[in-house]
């Protein structure tokens, strides 16, 4: 670790209380904010694959295994507003079978992993991802859009998307083809929307679909699949606390929690000329990594675990 890298991680700990609290919507129980480092001499370069490889939120599997999953629609039936019949079950399994033809036909080095994508319903962390190269040397995933509880309001962490899209201009003429077939596929496999009652006045509205991506590189093309299955949400980072009322409920000293917050946010400002979120959502639990990077190309900042809890 870099002498700078330590440095900056001392002062966030004397900052942060031990385990201090951090308390999203809904989160009763609470989450904690913690001191976070990404030592890139011992782990390589900081990414979005690296980073859900070290933390087994990524673990290789048989294609196979995913293709089943999403022939069998085994995340979507966990919500008891689903209810396909059996021919609606055949129709979406014979596309499905089409999609993995396609992949098949025009992908090479295939890879699929294992998905973290719920700590709520064990059945749907059995979500596959399919990732591969396509003959002019791009990167292709298919994978869902997954669900997630938690809405974070800009008052509490004020930050801006970023958006990744398809970079067209620069993929190979086989990838732009494959594309189009994907996008065909996927059409008619359309969207099916959730909408109901987990119970005690817990409702969820849900599009479930298969979604996709490309990119010139492997990470950036698992990147920009897990934005678009809204599991992954990345944005710079403004401020914590912009509005005070957040901490009412939960401090009965606000003003020192939000003078706390507020002085570290002005260290990472100073410290760092961008600050990243990185916020993983598993159904109701929510991982956010709020980093930057220094000379030496560690990452250090803080990290929020904290689960949604469910009390009807």
């Amino acid at each position: 670790m870099q002498p700078k890298t330590e440095q900056l991680l001392a002062t966030i700990q004397v900052i942060l209380d031990s385990k201090s609290g951090f308390h999203l919507p809904g989160h009763e129980d609470g989450g904690y904010i913690y001191p976070f480092v990404w030592d890139a001499t011992e782990k390589g370069e900081f990414n979005i694959l690296n980073l859900s490889l070290s933390q087994n939120w990524l673990k290789l599997t048989d294609i196979e295994n995913t293709i089943k999953s999403w022939r069998t629609m085994d995340y979507a039936s966990n919500f008891n507003s689903f209810d396909f019949n059996e021919n609606d079950k055949n129709a979406w399994a014979n596309k499905i079978e089409n999609l993995y033809q396609i992949i098949r036909d025009n992908l090479q080095n295939l890879e699929s992993f294992y998905v973290k994508t719920s700590s709520y319903f064990p059945s749907s962390d059995l979500v596959g991802l399919i990732v591969g190269k396509t003959a002019d040397g791009d990167w292709v995933t298919v994978f869902q859009t997954v669900y997630k509880e938690t809405r974070i309001p800009q008052g509490l962490i004020s930050r801006d998307p970023v958006n990744y899209s398809i970079p067209t201009q620069v993929l190979g003429e086989n990838t732009l083809n494959l594309i189009s077939q994907l996008q065909a596929i996927t059409s008619e496999l359309g969207t099916i929307n959730l909408n109901g009652d987990f119970g005690g006045g817990y409702y969820y509205d849900y599009d479930y679909q298969i979604v996709y991506s490309a990119a010139e590189t492997k990470e950036a093309a698992i990147t920009q699949s897990l934005q678009g299955s809204e599991m992954l949400e990345i944005s710079q980072f403004n401020n914590f606390y912009s509005e005070q009322k957040y901490l009412y409920d939960w401090y009965s000293d606000s003003e020192a929690e939000y003078a706390k917050h507020n002085k570290l946010n002005q260290f990472l400002k100073s410290n760092f000329a961008k600050i990243m979120m990185y916020r993983f959502s598993f159904w109701t639990q929510e991982n956010i990594y709020l980093i930057g990077e220094t000379a030496g190309g560690d990452w250090t900042g803080v990290y929020i675990k904290s689960e949604f809890v469910y009390n009807p």
